[in-house]
């Protein structure tokens, strides 16, 4: 890799993912329409640490606007990360549809590169026993659908060498405020149906800077077509995290759902994913960040 193409580069995964490529010499040209108007500071924080890098370009557009293959002529690799808020419920349907025609277009400017597709470990849905790469999808959550189908655009791309990594919960400084981790920082409590998110990612939670390298790893692999679940590799440890940001224990109402694991063999032999950040080292840094950026600008995590 010398030059990639990120979308929703000041996003949480792509801000880090940006940082991380950035210090292993390659040169990134990140995107991000910066959407959501309250994250204003957060947006002009990354900034500011992003552009005094000579390698980084910034590119503040949306998808839909952009000329995808001018940006990305010269790079020979694509991250996509980017997202929609899926906050309005009147308009979630058009929002999906508009996020699959994003999608499409990003697969259209990735001919004759590698793309990588950040996807996520709730498109299985409600599961039991152990899930593989190979396991049906099934959805049950917004967000896991709008996943798989848009990793089902992904795979038909039978002539592109495509990576499509599925990601239980990632945490770790810039986590967004509504997940439970960082909710319970700021507030010292637990947002309303909090174990839905735990039921949503199968209890399993990954360092937001474990995530990137694994990204990393899998988009030097050119040869071929794959897809990796990500996992922490270790039972529970969403509630561990959970347990740790309140400082006490909590009891799961649906206790069966613990029963389900997703394999690490793939991701731990073929993206050497093992040794990975503990879940109490993970968040005492995402407390640090937190506490650092409050006493910067606190409007950051008024949201």
């Amino acid at each position: 890799m010398k030059k990639v193409f990120i979308t929703g580069g000041l996003g949480f995964i792509g801000y880090h993912l940006t940082e991380f490529l950035l210090n292993e010499g390659i040169e990134v040209v990140a995107m991000d329409g910066k959407v959501d108007k309250r994250r204003i500071g957060e947006y002009e924080m990354k900034e500011m640490m992003l552009l005094r890098n000579a390698n980084y370009k910034q590119i503040n557009s949306r998808i839909e606007e952009a000329s995808l293959a001018h940006l990305t002529r010269d790079c020979d690799t694509i991250f996509h990360l980017s997202t929609p808020k899926l906050l309005n419920d009147k308009r979630r349907g058009k929002m999906i549809e508009e996020s699959l025609e994003c999608t499409r277009k990003v697969m259209q400017a990735a001919g004759g590169k590698v793309l990588v597709y950040v996807s996520s470990t709730e498109v299985f849905g409600t599961r039991y026993g152990s899930i593989t790469e190979r396991t049906p999808h099934h959805p049950r959550s917004v967000g896991g659908k709008l996943n798989s189908a848009e990793e089902r655009i992904a795979s038909n791309r039978k002539d592109e060498t495509v990576k499509i990594l599925r990601l239980p919960l990632v945490y770790g400084p810039w986590q967004p405020s509504h997940y439970a981790f960082q909710y319970a920082l700021l507030h010292h409590k637990l947002p309303q149906k909090y174990e839905e998110e735990g039921s949503n990612f199968h209890f399993d939670a990954v360092y937001v800077k474990d995530v990137c390298h694994a990204i990393y790893q899998a988009a030097t692999r050119r040869e071929h077509s794959e897809t990796f679940n990500l996992t922490s590799g270790r039972e529970g440890e969403w509630q561990r995290g959970v347990e740790w940001c309140i400082e006490e224990s909590i009891d799961l109402q649906d206790e069966k759902n613990l029963r389900c694991g997703i394999s690490s063999k793939q991701c731990a032999s073929k993206l050497g994913f093992t040794n990975i950040t503990s879940i109490e080292e993970g968040l005492h840094q995402q407390r640090l960040h937190t506490e650092k950026m409050m006493a910067i600008d606190p409007s950051i995590y008024l949201m």
